[in-house]
Parts: C-alpha cells; sequence; structure tokens
C-alpha cells in the first residue's frame, strides 16, 4: 500500500490553519516527562517537504503508543489545535489521529523534509484553530496572488478578528 504525505501540512498546522485529515509520517517520537498529570509524547512529523518537532499528542491519544507510534509510520491527522506554552513556544496538540501505514510497510523516511522554521510573529497567541484547508488539493495551503489577502472572521467567541495571508516570497513593510 503506497501513502502519499500532504505536502504543505506542516507548515499549514504549525501557522494555525486547521487542516482536515491530513497524512502524516512520525520521524521520532520521545516521552515528556511532567511534573504532575499523565505521561505526554512528542512527536517530529513529516510532511514530504518539512518536519517539526512539537507535536503533542493528546493524552487519550496515548494508546498509540503501544505499538503503533514509532518511526516511519504514517497517520491520518484529523483534528489538531494550535497551543502557545508559557515561555512562548508554539506546539500543535494532536487530538485526533487515524493509523494508516506501519513503519514496515513504509520502508523508510518518505521524501527529503527539511525543518520548518516559522516566521516570527505569523502566529496567534490564542489556541483556537482557524480557517480550514481541505487536503484534497496536494498542497496544503497556497499562497493567493496579491501581497495581501485580508479577511474579517468571527471567532467563536463573537469577537472579529482579521486575518492576514501574506506571500512568502515578498517582503512587508
Amino acid at each position: 500500500m503506497s501513502v502519499t504525505l500532504t505536502k504543505g501540512a506542516v507548515e499549514a498546522l504549525v501557522n494555525g490553519s486547521q487542516v482536515n485529515n491530513a497524512v502524516l509520517q512520525i520521524i521520532n517520537i520521545r516521552k515528556v516527562s511532567a511534573d504532575s498529570g499523565p505521561l505526554r509524547y512528542r512527536l517530529r512529523l513529516s510532511d514530504g517537504l518539512h518536519t517539526w518537532s512539537s507535536f503533542i499528542l493528546a493524552t487519550q491519544l496515548n494508546t498509540l503508543t503501544e505499538d503503533k507510534l514509532v518511526p516511519n509510520s504514517v497517520f491520518l491527522v484529523k483534528k489538531s489545535v494550535n497551543n502557545k506554552l508559557s515561555d512562548g513556544r508554539l506546539v500543535v496538540i494532536l487530538l485526533d489521529m487515524e493509523f494508516l501505514q506501519s513503519a514496515e510497510e513504509t520502508g523508510g523516511k518518505i521524501g527529503d523534509p527539511t525543518p520548518y522554521e516559522p516566521v516570527v510573529g505569523t502566529s496567534s497567541s490564542q489556541s483556537a484553530p482557524s480557517t480550514s484547508v481541505p487536503a484534497s488539493s496536494p498542497l496544503a495551503s497556497e499562497p493567493g496572488p496579491s501581497n495581501w489577502n485580508k479577511s474579517n472572521v468571527s471567532s467563536p467567541g463573537g469577537r472579529e478578528v482579521v486575518l492576514c495571508e501574506c506571500h512568502p516570497r515578498r517582503h512587508h513593510p
């Protein structure tokens, strides 16, 4: 069985876009020690283009670690949410995932991904999912034709939020 990773999904997820049904590969997994509460897992995931090491598995998914969450296995990420830690680091909490392919079936790392480095100041300081990106396109997000694409969106709290989408290869003053 051959799988195709959702190229651009790492960047979209890190930047706060809710990507529906992103297919990602596990590059690394490690236990995160917590002073209190249940054990947590931190994952480095790849979309074939980029990797990001600050994906945190929601505790209700800890049972996946027993036999399926291993390097090179492939998962469908159904739901996630961004959160900013008290020290300012951004993490993506994985809330719902589905196992697609084992490491043995995958046969190794897919693509030649490089670490994703987000642009400082583009992520939201609130932990709420934002716009939805369809996974049906080969790229999870594509820049618009203009420098700035502004739209007003009502947030779950009823406040109006102005969203700006910058073209990644153009300088904005």
